[in-house]
């Protein structure tokens, strides 16, 4: 008996992100204006916080698009994960799934708008 693994098998929740998600989680036309500002502003900078462009906590400016797309990929999903080995943001607690999966939705399409 022969097994064959296909890595596509492997990669599944690159290639699917938004798989597994909640019914209510709407993953569809995924904009910065739209589904991540929101996000951002809620949780990293809005009114003087962490990472608005007043303050720009490390050199982190998310509440700006022309700002918010230089944020390297890796590290702002390892934060927002709170992956071994990156700083875990927001540091009060885990944004949600659907929060999460937005933001790799929004990177892979090349962070629209």
């Amino acid at each position: 008996m022969a097994v064959i693994n296909d890595c596509y098998y492997y990669k599944t929740s690159e290639l699917y992100p938004a798989a597994g998600l909640d019914l209510n989680c709407d993953t569809t036309n995924v904009t910065f204006s739209g589904k991540i500002a929101p996000i951002m502003t809620s949780y990293c900078g809005t009114n003087n916080s962490c990472h608005s462009s007043s303050i720009g906590e490390g050199g982190v400016i998310l509440d700006d698009y022309s700002l918010a797309i230089l944020v390297d990929d890796a590290t702002l999903i390892g934060s927002v994960e709170h992956a071994s080995g990156y700083v875990a943001m927001p540091p009060t607690g885990k944004i949600s799934d659907c929060n999460i999966n937005l933001i790799k939705i929004w990177i892979q399409n090349g962070k629209p708008q």
